[in-house]
Order: C-alpha cells, then sequence, then structure tokens
C-alpha cells in the first residue's frame, strides 16, 4: 500500500512538474522590489512599477531574466515564496533601447532596436554571461542605411523586421515619404533577408494608426502568440493578444474584460488559450480567438498593401500602358492593310504597264495610269517618283524617263 502511495505520488507531482513549466509562478513584486534597491541604482530608470512586466522573459517556469526598459542592466530573478534576485550585468547604460524587442533564444538573452534621447539603435545585442556585458550580433546583408527597428517579432528560430531608413537628423516635412523595408533575421546563421521595401508618408507611420506600435506596460510570449497590456490612469489595463505567425494583432471583448494583474494575478497563455490566475489562484481561461473582435491590425497585409501605394503613378500607369499597347496594334493593322490596298494597286498598275512595254508614253499619260493626275502638281511629282521605283524595284518592268525627240526641254518614258 505504501509503494501504491510512493508511485501515484510521484506520477502527480511529475504531471503538476509539467503543468508549472507553462503555468508561471507567483512574482512577489515587492520583496523583488526591495531586493534590487539594495543595489543602489537610480529609481527614476528602473521605471519599475510601470514598467517591470514588459521587461522580464522566463528561461523557465521558475526563473526569468529581468531588463529595465532603457538600459542595459541585467537581472536574474529566482521565483518563489522568497524570490532571489542577482545582478549579473556590469552594464550600467541608459539609453536608446526603449521599446526594444526582449527575448530569449537558445538560451542566451537577446535585445533588438530601440530608442531614446532622440536617437535609435537599429541592431541586435545579446547578453554575454562570462563577460557580465553585451555585444552585438554581426548581422549579415543587413541593410547599412538602416535608422530604426519600426516593428518586429519573434517567430520560430526567425525575426520579422520593418526597418525604417528616415533620419532624425534630417529635416522632413509630414507629406515626406519614408523608405522602409521589411524582412527576416534568421537566428541561426544571422542572415537579413529582404523580402520588399516600399514607401510611406512620415506622419503615418506611428501611433495607432502606423506601420508599427508601443508594446506596452506588460508583456507575456509564447511560441505562437504575445500577449501586450496598456496601463488606463484609471488603474485598467487593456490587453491584446499579437498572433506571431499571421502578423495580426488583436482587441477583442474578452481581453477587454480582463484585470490588471500585479505577479500574485497573472495572464499567460498556453497553446492557443489564454488564462488568467487571480491571487487566490482560481484559474480561468478563454480561446484566444473567442470574443468579439473590436480592433485588428493586420501589418503584413499593410505592408504588401503599401508596396502597391510606394509609387502612386502606379495605377495611372498601367492604363496608359494597356492604351498605348490597344493603339501600337491598331496602327500596325491599319498599317498592314493599307500595305495590303497599296499592294494591289500596285500590282493593277503593273499590269497596265506591262501591256505597253517596248513603247514610250508622254508624262500625262503615265500619270493616268498611275492614277496621280488628279493631284496637285508637287503630288504628282513626288507620288511619280514613288510608284516608278517601286515598279522598277519589282523588275517586272522598267520605265525609264527618256527626252522628248521634238522639245528636248521635256521627258517621255520609256516602257521595256
Amino acid at each position: 500500500m505504501f509503494y501504491k502511495k510512493v508511485i501515484l505520488y510521484l506520477f502527480f507531482s511529475s504531471f503538476l512538474f509539467k503543468g508549472h513549466s507553462q503555468n508561471p509562478k507567483i512574482i512577489d513584486t515587492l520583496k523583488i522590489h526591495k531586493q534590487i534597491r539594495l543595489f543602489g541604482l537610480d529609481e527614476a530608470s528602473l521605471l519599475f512599477k510601470s514598467d517591470f512586466f514588459s521587461s522580464i522573459v522566463f528561461k523557465n517556469d521558475s526563473t526569468l531574466y529581468y531588463n529595465p526598459n532603457g538600459t542595459l542592466y541585467l537581472f536574474e530573478i529566482q521565483l518563489g515564496e522568497d524570490p532571489k534576485v542577482s545582478k549579473i550585468s556590469n552594464s550600467i547604460y541608459k539609453g536608446h533601447n526603449f521599446n526594444r524587442l526582449l527575448f530569449i533564444h537558445d538560451e542566451i538573452v537577446y535585445s533588438y532596436g530601440g530608442v531614446g534621447l532622440f536617437n535609435s539603435f537599429p541592431g541586435l545585442i545579446y547578453f554575454d554571461f562570462a563577460l557580465k556585458g553585451w555585444l552585438e550580433v554581426d548581422l549579415k546583408n543587413y541593410p547599412q542605411n538602416a535608422n530604426r527597428i519600426f516593428n518586429s517579432w519573434k517567430t520560430g528560430n526567425k525575426l520579422m523586421v520593418l526597418l525604417s531608413h528616415y533620419s532624425e537628423s534630417e529635416k522632413y516635412n509630414n507629406d515626406d515619404l519614408d523608405k522602409f523595408t521589411f524582412g527576416e533575421i534568421d537566428l541561426e546563421n544571422f542572415q537579413f533577408t529582404k523580402k520588399y521595401e516600399f514607401k510611406a508618408p512620415l506622419i503615418k507611420v506611428s501611433g495607432d494608426e502606423g506601420l508599427g506600435f508601443y508594446r506596452g506596460n506588460y508583456i507575456y510570449n509564447s511560441d505562437l502568440y504575445t500577449l501586450f497590456g496598456y496601463y488606463k490612469p484609471n488603474g485598467t489595463c487593456e490587453y491584446r493578444v499579437f498572433d506571431k505567425t499571421l502578423g495580426i494583432l488583436y482587441r477583442t471583448s474578452q481581453t477587454d474584460a480582463l484585470e490588471r494583474v500585479n505577479g500574485f494575478s497573472y495572464l499567460y497563455i498556453k497553446e492557443s488559450s489564454i488564462y488568467f490566475r487571480d491571487q487566490y489562484g482560481t484559474l480561468n481561461s478563454f480561446e484566444i480567438n473567442s470574443g468579439t473582435t473590436i480592433r485588428k491590425d493586420d501589418f503584413i497585409k499593410q505592408y504588401q498593401s503599401s508596396v502597391n501605394k510606394s509609387n502612386p503613378y502606379t495605377y495611372f500607369l498601367l492604363p496608359i500602358s494597356l492604351g498605348m499597347v490597344f493603339l501600337f496594334f491598331r496602327y500596325r493593322k491599319r498599317k498592314n492593310t493599307g500595305s495590303d490596298s497599296s499592294l494591289d494597286e500596285l500590282q493593277e498598275i503593273e499590269k497596265k504597264i506591262i501591256k505597253l512595254k517596248a513603247s514610250t508614253i508622254s508624262k500625262n499619260n503615265l500619270d493616268k495610269i498611275l492614277s496621280i493626275s488628279h493631284y496637285s502638281y508637287e503630288t504628282i511629282k513626288t507620288r511619280r517618283s514613288l510608284l516608278v521605283n517601286q515598279l522598277n524595284e519589282k523588275g517586272n518592268v522598267k520605265i525609264e524617263r527618256v527626252r522628248k525627240q521634238d522639245d528636248k526641254r521635256f521627258y517621255d518614258y520609256k516602257i521595256s
């Protein structure tokens, strides 16, 4: 009986352990904050209360890394009833890496992009545990004129990125077009592959209607989705779900009904379900696609449509080009028809001329045979010369101009 209890206990322990790997432990922010203060850091630079939940990534169910937004500090936090905080970085830099993409790949902590101090950082850095500092990754085929990461997300072993080539040091008007490049970075060989480029007005590239978005005050990542939370002045939080595979950001009636988390309560994703654990440990869940969609931002579709809009003349050039092609073939057809008609006429004239072989005729009679006598003097002269040359080139008859016998000032035409 004792052995059965032990086996049963081990079975349930194994089951619970597997569940914990996808069910984050309680995060006591009060105890964590107290320990971080002992390091004597500038509290203003940490923005702990507003940005803590947007600055953490999970190593596993009981360990997370904390990189305060806008700094290069890195803390390792062991979760539990009494959390343990270790400062594992020597970096003190505070600058342009706000709203960066923080993620873990192959157990390495990465930070991609960021803005701040009227500047931006368009690169990828990783934390070297031996050096206790951050190093920049050398990205292959990466655009040298990239000035800002406008949007990015990790899906599998790739980073999907939207690069802006706009330089804040230059003066632009709101209606100027900024150049963008959308592509992906392979995290196995760190090579960038461009998908397409487009241009968009600078006034439309930021904010709720823009090509990118602010990551907010709360972030939770799973393999397929990311949860973003935005703190409101009234103490609530508005959540959105980002589908990494499709590149779509959703806001639904289900996410709007969620409460703001504090660490004891927590919000996370497992497979295609969102789980809310309240401060008493009660767990509720719903499917990500359930509820009414209040807002949907399809970024990939927006980027693809921007490719066509980059050149506003495209829509005008297409019908003009088609019209020119139509006119060309119509002209060619008419020309061919006209050539066929001229050829028939020339054959008829040739038949008449052949009957007059070994004879000499006057200019007036030749003009009548050529059917040009009704034209003006200059036109008759031009067309006569043209038709005579054409008949001679065919070789079936030869027309030569000879002087009249009775008046050497004028010519007759000898046919042979």
